[in-house]
């Protein structure tokens, strides 16, 4: 199993009417391809303060390469690729895309429960 990974860095002057509606188009498109397991995507979330820019993200997981292969040429519909890098810093700079093999996920309900650590003081 593949997890597709991009963070965008979308540019202050695009509106969040738009941003929505590309992200609900990817969703669109993801779920459109044979293949796909599961879709995520919206603004950062606080917190970590290590965005280095990055406003929004998406995560899609993908049986196989196959896949995630025909959810990217995917994006040449309707010139949804391109809408991407208009709305980003710096055109496809301003996209971050990494894939990472999941087929060994390990969940926490897989792990043997903690034993207390604990000392007689």
């Amino acid at each position: 199993m593949l997890r597709h990974m991009v963070l965008l860095q979308i540019d202050d002057q695009v509106g969040a009417t738009e941003i929505t509606a590309l992200i609900e188009e990817l969703s669109v498109i993801a779920f459109e391809t044979p293949g796909i397991v599961a879709f995520a995507g919206g603004a950062k979330a606080p917190g970590s303060g290590l965005s280095q820019g990055f406003t929004h993200a998406l995560c899609i997981d993908f049986v196989d390469e196959i896949a995630r292969d025909a959810y990217l040429s995917g994006l040449d519909k309707d010139g949804v690729g391109r809408r991407i890098s208009e709305m980003t810093v710096g055109g496809l700079g301003g996209v971050l895309a990494m894939n990472i093999d999941i087929s060994d996920m390990k969940f926490s309900n897989d792990l043997p429960p903690k034993k207390l650590q604990a000392k007689w003081v």
